[in-house]
């Protein structure tokens, strides 16, 4: 394709390797009619057209190269492109696809994790709902627990009272058998008397004769009537003696039972108090660490969430790595646009960036890339030697949350 390039550019250069041969034929012609065509003057035209046609000999020669030199440079600079754009495009399309690839795994992988912690984060809501739960809560239940322990313990106490007050009762018998006690002494001290006094009247019966013998009877059975005095009398001690043996035992035994039963319900009281106290620290551990857990579980699920977000640069890169791509694609057929233009116009013609640069802002989608693009020029070298850095491109922003705290993306 570029034999008729090169030939038009070979037409066109003759004119130039012409020249010294037309100067030296001017100069010879000169001489020979300022000389009228002197004999001498003939050597010397002869020697200006040999010097002309060795010169034009020379300069094109020279042309030939040159022309080789270009057409070999065109060639190269075409198979250059043509070789190494594949490669370019072919490794950005390899690494756009292995980050894609890695960060959509990535993606699932948190999003898993999300709802794993949102569906945590419901059961551990659930959970303290149900221990805050002013009617149906483990803090309600325990609550009314305590109240009705505390029943208990006071019906206890109370049953307590009864059996203090009925010991106390049965403490106040003991006078009333003292007091039976004294009235058997009594009756025995009655009969003991009017057993003295049955004797003395039987002794003035006998002394009275006759007429005293009824008398005498009636003292005979005021005697009778004193010893069985005296017999019911020493029964009733014995009663009584029975009585306040089997009331001094019940006493004995009602005193060691309340003393028994009043160290029982102080240790009752105690263990009650104690595993009250155990239940509700435990409670309110168990209402602070549900309390924790959520609000940590909130907190990671709030980071993956806006690191979800971070991911998503995969999406913004991958646009722009496919526009580059897509132009770095185009660069063969831009520089063999060009060939068919200098071959077409017969000479070398520059590269022109402008419409390659063209295509590529057309396709561009973000704001960074029109401003990369805007600063191109300004990244050339700066003082000191470096090239300025491009402009950073943004971080996507987390959307907001909607109201099911659910992962928003673009």
């Amino acid at each position: 394709m570029w034999s008729v390039a090169l030939n038009r550019l070979t037409d066109r250069s003759r004119w130039p390797a012409l020249y010294p041969l037309l100067i030296a034929l001017c100069g010879g012609l000169a001489l020979l009619w300022g000389t009228h065509g002197h004999w001498a003057a003939w050597p010397v035209a002869m020697a200006l057209l040999g010097a002309g046609a060795l010169a034009s000999r020379h300069t094109a020669q020279r042309l030939r190269e040159r022309t080789g030199g270009l057409a070999e440079y065109m060639e190269t600079r075409q198979r250059f492109s043509e070789a190494v754009a594949p490669v370019w495009t072919g490794q950005i399309e390899v690494s756009r696809q292995q980050m894609e690839s890695a960060i959509s795994s990535l993606s699932q992988r948190f999003s898993g994790i999300v709802d794993k912690l949102d569906h945590a984060v419901r059961t551990t809501s659930t959970t303290t709902a149900s221990i805050d739960d002013r009617e149906q809560g483990l803090l309600a239940v325990f609550a009314r627990s305590e109240q009705e322990l505390g029943v208990v313990v006071s019906n206890l106490e109370a049953a307590m009272n009864s059996k203090t007050e009925m010991l106390h009762k049965v403490q106040n018998l003991n006078q009333f058998v003292q007091e039976l006690q004294q009235m058997a002494t009594d009756v025995a001290s009655i009969a003991w008397q009017t057993n003295l006094l049955a004797i003395n009247a039987a002794i003035e019966a006998a002394h009275a004769g006759e007429n005293g013998r009824g008398f005498g009877v009636l003292a005979q059975e005021v005697r009778k009537l004193s010893s069985l005095s005296g017999d019911t009398g020493r029964r009733i001690t014995e009663k009584v003696g029975l009585i306040n043996a089997a009331i001094a035992e019940t006493r004995q035994a009602a005193e060691a039972t309340a003393a028994e039963e009043g160290q029982a319900m102080a240790h009752s009281q105690g263990s009650i108090a104690n595993v009250l106290g155990e239940l509700r620290a435990v409670t309110t551990s168990l209402a602070a660490s549900t309390g924790v857990l959520r609000e940590g579980s909130e907190d990671i699920k709030a980071e993956i969430s806006e690191a979800l977000v971070q991911l998503q640069f995969q999406d913004r890169v991958s646009q722009i790595m496919s526009h580059v791509q897509h132009n770095i694609e185009r660069l063969p057929a831009v520089l063999d646009e060009n060939r068919r233009q200098a071959e077409a116009a017969g000479q070398l013609l520059p590269l022109d960036a402008a419409a390659l640069l063209n295509e590529l802002e057309q396709t561009y989608a973000m704001k960074e890339e029109r401003a990369i693009h805007r600063a191109a020029p300004a990244l050339a070298v700066v003082a000191g030697g470096k090239p300025a850095a491009p402009p950073a491109i943004e971080a996507p922003k987390a959307a907001a949350p909607s109201s099911d705290d659910e992962v928003t993306f673009f």
